[in-house]
């Protein structure tokens, strides 16, 4: 919701994408870590099965999302050469450090560009992270923080997007903390912090909760106020694990924003935020243009029936994609792993 409300309001709230993308790519880590770290570790992995199951689950829908916007483009005679078309076909296109690439056709493909090459250095990845010792971990960590500032505050303002919010060398760094912070969630620091926490009363623990939501709050404040070559990525490395680290330890203590993250709808949302994700777009630039059609221009496009419109319509055309489209195909396809 975060990402959607960003393209939904435009500039003013670019900190919803920017928090989105961060939080998604350490939670991709984690979630990868916690699937299948222990296969890593026991040499049970096998690299070529798990990219084909990951490029099942979301290679096919990104293709058909990319024809689509190709079409919408067209239609409006915007039309892209086919350096760049192939780039986002392929999903290379974050690997180019220009806007005229990795925003092209659904621009939302970026985040997949990214997360493919995620998958393809998992393994190696997660092996070293959990082997190397501590001590070199902070070494390596402190060298490779100081060269990431000294890029941050030495780009041009033009090459912020495409260096540091985009590419998936610097972003690499988002998904190394979602592994390292599974390594930490299984130490035995977070084991006496699991304790401490089953102790404590349904207040108490709410209570938790509620701050953890307020640090993403007090992040939305800092944001603001940040030079942009560390809010559109590096500021958030401070909330994004934080955060997950709190809900990931609370989950089964029924505190109150557990509660709410446990709720059917919430729940039902959770299963379709793939889709979300890659149908947003198209949803709403077909719903826009039918506003305008109406006489319903930009500005109306902010008010909270058109808004809650969008956001129900985004939900509806989500459900029915992975209904009728994702499932099935991933449930075809699978049967070649």
């Amino acid at each position: 919701m975060f990402v959607v409300m960003s393209h939904i309001i435009g500039k003013s709230f670019d900190f919803g994408g920017e928090c989105g993308a961060s939080f998604f790519f350490v939670l991709s880590g984690f979630i990868l870590s916690y699937a299948y770290g222990r296969q890593v570790q026991n040499g049970e992995f096998r690299w070529k099965q798990f990219l084909k199951k990951q490029l099942f689950k979301f290679y096919p829908l990104h293709l058909v999302t990319f024809l689509v916007m190709v079409a919408l483009d067209a239609r409006l005679e915007r039309y892209f050469s086919w350096p760049k078309l192939l780039a986002n076909a392929l999903l290379l296109q974050s690997w180019v450090p220009s806007d005229d690439f990795y925003f092209v056709a659904n621009g939302s493909s970026w985040f997949l560009s990214d997360l493919l090459f995620f998958y393809v250095v998992f393994g190696v990845l997660f092996m070293w992270l959990n082997s190397v010792s501590l001590r070199k971990l902070i070494l390596v960590g402190a060298a490779v923080l100081g060269l990431y500032v000294v890029l941050a505050i030495s780009i041009p303002m033009s090459m912020v997007n495409p260096l540091l919010y985009a590419s998936p060398a610097t972003r690499l760094l988002d998904f190394a903390l979602g592994i390292l912070l599974f390594r930490f969630s299984v130490s035995a620091s977070a084991g006496q912090v699991e304790r401490w926490l089953s102790r404590q009363s349904v207040g108490c623990i709410s209570l938790i909760e509620v701050l953890l939501a307020c640090w993403v709050v007090f992040s939305f404040f800092v944001y603001e106020r940040s030079a942009i070559g560390f809010r559109c990525a590096s500021m958030f490395w401070g909330v994004s694990p934080i955060v997950l680290f709190g809900f990931v330890k609370t989950d089964k203590l029924r505190g109150m924003v557990t509660r709410c993250f446990h709720h059917p709808v919430m729940q039902w949302l959770g299963s379709i935020s793939f889709e979300i994700y890659l149908t947003h777009w198209i949803t709403m630039r077909v719903f826009y243009s039918l506003l305008s059609s109406a006489g319903i221009g930009e500005e109306g496009r902010l008010g909270l029936g058109v808004i809650v419109a969008t956001i129900l319509l985004i939900s509806v055309v989500s459900y029915l994609t992975k209904r009728f489209f994702v499932d099935k195909v991933y449930t075809t396809l699978i049967k070649y792993v």
